[in-house]
């Protein structure tokens, strides 16, 4: 089996100098949570194997902010992990793994490389990318054993309510009892400004599996530390078997590290959530002044949205001649292609650099919009 190729990766492997393609928050540097105690502790740490099921502290911290049982977590090396080990304990080959598109693309290419089969429910742009509950269960059959739902959504910020999971989640438990349903909540946390968090799904219905992680929020991708949490304990034993036969444990230092970053949350989140708000207002700035050219649906989450090329200033050739005069400019985009969109989106991150840069990428990006459209402005 294989994992198909994605051009996402460039995002690891070729940063050009203004990234708008990233959707973490700023990178926290690990200064701002460097004390004596952090320091003592560090010196301290016995570099042993970790736990199948991660460390008690870590799991205690994280049970406690979403309200529910320690034992019911598992740390995962990001919350892409554990989309695995989801798949990988839940599903056999020929069975079905549903979920939506656009997405982040490893979702996706997963189902795939694990050799079972994708079904893709595709979310339209046009009517804010939200889910329809009687399309989501047309596309369910018997063999259906997973359905993933990212909330709030990758890459346009879109969120469905509580109400809707916790509906499809009920009749899911009456029409297919052997259907799990996964909700990815990697970015519920990135909010703006003083803006209300979105509830967790976690610990609302027995069918329900919650991952996220410390990646995008907390602006530490580099640390590879995610959870997933199911009320389900035959499953948390599975996951914790899976997880001991493919990593065997998540690193000790990733895992104190993580300790000392969720001790020190609210100030780590009220500093990006006032810096993704600045971002936020900025782009509605920007797509207000460019409106002639571009779409977009505001997200209500998540230091992301998507942009829309509009058709009748793009043809294919210049939205061609967009990117590459964008990469020439040495800005960082992230192809609605990578999502399942066309090449006509691209998710931008409004999140990711410092105001100025996040400025100078914009009036940058007005520039060639306007060079590269049908009709100039």
């Amino acid at each position: 089996m294989k994992f198909p190729h994605n051009d996402i990766i460039s995002l690891l492997d070729e940063r050009l100098e203004l990234n708008l393609a990233e959707s973490t928050n700023r990178d926290l540097v690990l200064g701002e949570i460097w004390d004596e105690a952090f320091g003592a502790g560090l010196k301290a740490l016995t570099l042993e194997y970790g736990t199948s099921q991660g460390s008690s502290l870590l799991r205690e911290l994280i049970a406690k902010k979403l309200q529910v049982e320690k034992d019911q977590i598992v740390i995962t090396n990001g919350s892409a992990f554990g989309i695995f080990l989801s798949m990988l304990c839940l599903c056999e080959i020929g069975d079905e793994v549903l979920t939506v598109q656009p997405n982040f693309p490893p979702t996706m290419d997963l189902i795939t490389g694990l050799g079972f089969k994708r079904k893709l429910l595709k979310l339209s742009f046009e009517e804010a990318y939200r889910l329809d509950e009687g399309e989501l269960f047309q596309s369910i059959s018997e063999r259906t054993k997973l359905i993933i739902l990212v909330y709030p959504l990758n890459p346009t910020g879109t969120v469905h309510s509580l109400q809707k999971i916790e509906r499809i989640s009920n009749r899911l438990s009456t029409e297919y009892p052997d259907c799990k349903l996964l909700i990815d909540e990697t970015y519920r946390e990135s909010t703006y400004g003083k803006n209300r968090v979105i509830p967790t799904a976690a610990g609302i219905k027995d069918n329900i599996i919650t991952i996220a992680s410390l990646s995008k929020c907390h602006g530490t991708p580099g640390l590879r530390i995610g959870w997933l949490h199911s009320s389900d304990g035959n499953l948390i034993r599975e996951i914790g078997i899976a997880k001991m036969n493919t990593v065997i444990s998540n690193s000790v230092l990733d895992e104190y590290v993580a300790v000392q970053i969720l001790r020190r949350e609210p100030e780590i989140f009220q500093a990006r959530r006032i810096h993704a708000q600045q971002g936020l207002e900025l782009t509605k700035q920007w797509v207000e002044v460019n409106d002639p050219f571009i779409e977009w649906n505001e997200p209500l989450a998540g230091a992301l949205c998507c942009i829309k090329l509009k058709e009748n200033k793009f043809n294919l050739r210049q939205v061609d001649a967009f990117y590459q005069l964008a990469k020439q400019s040495g800005i960082q985009l992230a192809n609605g292609e990578w999502f399942g969109e066309s090449k006509r989106f691209f998710r931008l991150g409004f999140g990711y650099m410092e105001i100025d840069k996040l400025k100078q990428s914009l009036k940058r990006l007005t520039t060639i919009l306007q060079e590269t459209a049908a009709e100039k402005v």
